[in-house]
């Protein structure tokens, strides 16, 4: 054991032994209460008398030899003595029943008999439950499971009432192609193409673009008491209705009054908007400012801004633009910032590439061939792949997903992607770290030592002196551990308000190149130092709160499938 190793050590021990507090326990071995009494450390609290009288209290032990107990106190020699009895009656199993307030869940906690007493029978359960007027909706396999004495101490469902169905609310039926979210349909070969996106539609003046729907009948509960209970009818539709429609006479249609493109946007408002089509956007038209859809046939030159209640469909690639909608943002072509344009939609962006820009989405952005040392921001999810599908440099914030056919470059191209949070939030908190690493310091140290006792155990024989550290290293560990464990459960509550999206994940199809760190809330990153990462690869937090790595997607009813899944996180 080198010098340094062997100081470290000893003055861990020193620290240890100076300051560990004496504790004692209570044992019953046949029936005899037994105590043993182990001493603190020069600076440590001695255990006191009041402390053992409560314990034994509270263990119901008799005939206690108070005389014995104070002399064990002086002693304190680490060995168990006879101080009484353990208390001996027998006691026959029982039963806790837990009614929920709503009268909807029944769960027993069934104790198990103390000293030979005898068990409950299958009659006997039922006969508690008739007696506590549980009359409806009971669980014959979990009365079984008590009756044999299964599950001593877990909380047991027993009976279960049948909630009421409320009837169905009425609906607004769309009767012109509106999809919320692209078809974007893979071809044999796994490509997409853009183009067919459906987001270009039209109607004429007078068409119907929806009816509604009458609500649906609902059906009664009942509790575990028997009692009947009411379902909720469902409501009448309401419509939605934005610029340039019309409602039926009787309030079932609602009608376009123009010629033009129709939209049912995230809120459920339904609208036609008036196109504006232009050849192209320079110092011929000057900047545009339109409330319906804006249409550009050819080009817009550089540092000019559209800006638009409605979409914009450019049918060329644009340069350095500043391009502004609430609704959906599509480029046939691509998008080349050269790190001054700037593209924001409050829906969806859809575009060919993009080289140096910044494109921020309320909801998604969409792209066929390459993202490359650009900004992407979206509110749900980025999704680069159809074509080339790769993202490259520069840095990609999703609220729910990101996924890609290729991240970052074979030369080591610095690219961050951040996934499942607020882009606002991914700033905060660096609280309880800078005590956490110095932990994390001490306990590397104490491993160290450990591992090197271990090596040179297998190649010599230790010494008295080191085969006695050993044991007490392995505490020190156990007690840094202890620590470390109580400050990570301290940083956690501190980021509650702000939990990731358990849901969210990383998806890239093909490689993932050095030079990529991902994050997936807080301080979970993964990064890629060495060698490229082969694919498929999906990226998303397991069951232990730390990003895991599979080759297999997930399933996304906020459970995964974390036996197929291996964790490969990296922190830094």
């Amino acid at each position: 054991m080198s010098d340094s190793i062997r100081n470290f050590t000893e003055s861990l021990l020193k620290d240890l032994e100076e300051n560990e507090n004496g504790f004692f326990k209570v044992e019953n071995l046949d029936g005899l209460a037994y105590l043993t009494i182990f001493p603190a450390g020069k600076k440590g609290k001695e255990v006191e008398y009041r402390e053992i009288l409560k314990r034994l209290d509270v263990f119901k032990i008799s005939g206690i030899a108070e005389d014995e107990i104070k002399r064990i106190l002086k002693t304190k020699d680490s060995e168990p003595h006879l101080i009484g009895k353990w208390p001996g009656k027998p006691e026959a199993s029982s039963l806790d029943l837990k009614i929920s307030e709503d009268k909807m869940t029944v769960y027993g906690i069934l104790h198990p008999p103390k000293f030979g007493g005898k068990l409950l029978t299958r009659d006997e359960v039922l006969s508690q439950l008739q007696t506590n007027g549980i009359v409806f909706g009971i669980i014959e396999e979990s009365v079984l499971k008590l009756s044999q004495a299964e599950d001593y101490g877990k909380r047991t469902l027993v009976a279960q009432g049948e909630s009421p169905i409320p009837g169905k609310d009425g609906d607004i039926r769309i009767l012109f192609q509106h999809p919320g979210t692209p078809t974007l349909e893979e071809d044999e070969f796994g490509r997409v193409d853009f183009k067919n996106i459906q987001i270009i539609q039209s109607v004429k003046k007078n068409q119907k673009l929806a009816e509604k729907v009458s609500p649906s009948p609902g059906k009664p509960g009942k509790n575990v008491k028997g009692e009947v209970l009411p379902f909720e009818e469902g409501k009448l539709a309401e419509w939605k209705l934005g610029p340039n429609v019309k409602i039926s006479e009787d309030g079932n249609l609602v009608q376009s009054l123009i010629d033009g493109r129709p939209l049912v946007d995230r809120f459920g408002v339904i609208r036609v908007d008036e196109v504006c089509l232009l050849e192209n956007v320079d110092f011929s038209t000057g900047n545009i400012n339109f409330p319906g859809t804006i249409i550009v046939e050819e080009s817009i030159a550089d540092g000019f801004t559209l800006e638009t209640d409605g979409s914009i469909i450019v049918k060329k690639s644009v340069g350095k633009v500043f391009l502004k909608a609430k609704g959906d943002i599509v480029l046939s072509g691509g998008f080349m910032g050269r790190n001054g344009g700037m593209i924001e939609s409050g829906s969806d962006i859809y575009a060919k590439f993009i080289e140096q820009g910044k494109m921020i989405a309320k909801n998604s952005i969409f792209i066929e061939e390459a993202a490359m040392h650009s900004e992407l921001i979206a509110g749900e999810s980025v999704v680069v792949r159809g074509g080339r599908g790769e993202i490259i440099g520069g840095q990609c914030v999703a609220g729910k997903m990101i996924t890609c056919t290729k991240l970052g470059a074979i030369v080591e191209t610095r690219t961050v992607l951040s996934c499942g949070m607020p882009p606002e939030l991914l700033s905060e908190l660096e609280g309880l770290k800078s005590e956490i690493r110095k932990n994390q310091d001490i306990l590397k140290k104490v491993d160290t030592s450990i591992q090197k006792l271990s090596d040179d155990s297998q190649r010599r024989s230790l010494s008295p002196e080191e085969k006695d550290s050993l044991p007490k290293l392995q505490a020190i560990r156990q007690k840094y551990s202890s620590i470390l464990e109580n400050l990570f459960a301290q940083e956690q509550s501190a980021i509650l308000s702000f939990d990731p999206d358990k849901n969210s994940f990383i998806e890239v199809e093909r490689e993932i190149f050095p030079g990529v760190e991902a994050n997936l809330g807080r301080n979970k990153k993964f990064s890629v130092k060495l060698k490229e990462i082969p694919g498929p690869s999906f990226l998303y937090l397991g069951g232990d709160g730390q990003i895991a790595h599979s080759k297999v997607k997930p399933k996304r009813l906020g459970l995964l499938q974390e036996e197929s899944s291996e964790s490969e996180s990296s922190a830094d």
